[in-house]
């Protein structure tokens, strides 16, 4: 009988049992993509990854092949995906507690991503990751979303219009009047899907505004809701700095999760280059809690 070890960690929290769950495989590379597919589903979390290992040279000059499954699709990027595998990578496969970076090669592209101990408590794993090409794109409507999210034009943000936005996977961006109005988000499955596909975003990530540098967000998706969701917080730091909502190169906390009693915090900052979004990083902690061995009978 074949079996695959597998982690389980949190992401985007230092705390255990919050923050947005991840299984990481670290040695999947015998997999196919069928395969993988059902055992994402089997663990039925938001995203699940599969470590592909190739020989150490092609991994230290090209990065550690990583597949991202969600329990229906492929996705070619995503942030706690990206951040919790590299912490996994950091600690149990390439087995350097002090390692400083490493390079994720996803099918998005590579991404590389840093580790700052002096950032999280132990044994948390504090890691940043620079995310794909940063791009601004088309302005829509709030008549048009505010049925979708069960929501009413006026909890809409009067000054900042909803905004398609990528750094390798495409949110629209809805920033709303007030956290009371984000708080009666209820998105409508029904209706959704054909919207998203009409202005070439994926999902929506909804936020709105606490203080200066301080956001509340949240993503619902399919028929739940996601307690962190990185690459759409890189959408959202892009978002915010491109329209001169927030400065450029300066922290911005966006507080993800508090709706489904699994908060998190996401942490980003972005430059501008020719008055235009540029390099985007995403950063946040990850705390392993459970190491499991999963049977693979079905594949013999």
């Amino acid at each position: 009988m074949r079996a695959l070890d597998y982690y389980l960690c949190d992401v985007f929290t230092s705390t255990p049992l919050t923050g947005n769950q991840l299984a990481v495989f670290p040695d999947a590379g015998q997999l196919t993509p069928e395969e993988m597919q059902s055992i994402a589903r089997e663990t039925n979390l938001s995203e699940t990854t599969f470590v592909c290992r190739r020989d150490a040279a092609t991994e230290a000059a090209e990065g550690y092949h990583v597949r991202i499954f969600t329990v229906r699709e492929e996705l070619p990027f995503a942030g706690h995906p990206t951040l919790g595998t590299a912490a996994v990578i950091r600690r149990f496969v390439a087995a350097e507690p002090n390692l400083a970076a490493l390079t994720l090669h996803l099918s998005a592209g590579r991404v590389p991503v840093v580790f700052d101990d002096a950032q999280a408590p132990a044994p948390a794993i504090y890691g940043e990751m620079t995310q794909p090409k940063a791009e601004l794109g088309v302005v829509q409507s709030r008549e048009a979303i505010a049925p979708v999210l069960g929501l009413r034009v006026e909890d809409f943000s009067p000054a900042w219009a909803p905004q398609i936005t990528s750094t390798g996977n495409p949110f629209c961006i809805v920033p709303l009047c007030s956290v009371q109005a984000l708080e009666r988000l209820s998105l409508r499955p029904d209706l959704a899907p054909a919207l998203l596909n009409s202005i070439g975003a994926r999902f929506f990530y909804v936020i709105a505004q606490e203080k200066p540098s301080l956001w509340q967000a949240r993503m619902q998706f399919y028929n739940g809701e996601d307690p962190a969701t990185g690459s759409a917080a890189g959408c959202a730091i892009v978002y915010l700095v491109g329209n001169g909502i927030e400065p450029p190169d300066t922290r911005i906390h966006l507080r993800q999760g508090i709706a489904i009693h699994r908060p998190s915090d996401l942490y980003g900052l972005c430059s501008l280059q020719n008055g235009k979004p540029a390099q985007v990083r995403i950063a946040g902690c990850t705390v392993f809690v459970a190491k499991g061995r999963l049977f693979l009978e079905r594949f013999t």
